[in-house]
């Protein structure tokens, strides 16, 4: 499966899914236009094949430029309460550019938050991001994927010792907040399986987590858990710059 992350974090976030016609789906559009098709053509994307657009949830790292696209090409969730676009609900199907897509509920701090399970060409991917938790109904129905794009915000540690608000740092520990490193580790831990080939680490906070500290919490927890990942693939989404995976795209490999 050909798959760009675009943009992960606070900033912005936006994912291009590739279909063998050379069509795009966006997963969010959390970018100004111009940086998406700035974007787009890092990775040797043009943006005149961008054809669908499907949205996780409606804050602004998430929407930014939604109003740049045609109404009948956006999918949401019917809580969103943006009645103009496609509309779809949670534990649903959708054929989208020979994507099938089931779609499945987060917990985050605005209604419809969506996750997906997005099938394409034998494959398999989870794509989870902004969610305080993963029910363990969501864990079954995305287990033993191929590829997970999955959020791993920050160190509990270190977000309370940042100058954010209180009320801040409450709502991002939260149930309707973000995955911290330790709870997106324990939930890929019951849920990776023999198909699982790579791991992409989505959402990462630049003030309250680093890439070092993800990557050896998610290590710690691997070997208390004794999953064994040394034949999967582990990289971590940049909100500066484009990152290109998929089929015959070097990653990280980390070995436990």
């Amino acid at each position: 499966m050909k798959y760009y992350l675009l943009a992960s974090g606070s900033g912005g976030n936006c994912t291009a899914l590739e279909n063998d016609k050379h069509e795009i789906l966006l997963i969010d559009c959390g970018l100004a236009i111009k940086e998406i098709k700035n974007r787009l053509k890092q990775v040797n994307l043009d943006f005149s094949n961008v054809k669908k657009v499907l949205i996780t949830h409606m804050h602004t790292d998430h929407v930014k430029s939604l109003k740049y696209f045609d109404e009948k090409d956006v999918y949401i969730n019917y809580l969103c309460g943006m009645n103009e676009y496609n509309q779809f609900d949670y534990y649903q199907t959708l054929e989208i550019l020979d994507f099938k897509i089931y779609t499945l509920p987060l917990s985050h701090d605005t209604q419809g938050t969506t996750g997906f399970l997005i099938e394409y060409n034998g494959e398999k991917m989870a794509y989870i991001t902004d969610t305080g938790y993963v029910h363990e109904n969501v864990q079954k129905i995305i287990n033993n994927c191929d590829i997970y794009c999955f959020e791993s915000n920050h160190d509990p540690r270190l977000l309370m010792l940042t100058k954010r608000p209180i009320m801040l740092k409450q709502r991002i520990l939260s149930s309707v907040g973000h995955l911290s490193n330790q709870d997106s580790a324990y939930v890929l831990g019951n849920i990776i399986g023999p198909r699982t080939k790579e791991i992409v680490f989505l959402h990462r906070s630049l003030e309250a987590n680093s890439e070092e500290m993800l990557l050896e919490t998610f290590l710690q927890i691997m070997d208390k858990m004794k999953v064994d990942i040394s034949k999967i693939k582990i990289n971590i989404a940049k909100q500066d710059e484009p990152i290109i995976y998929g089929q015959n795209t070097p990653l990280i490999k980390i070995t436990n």
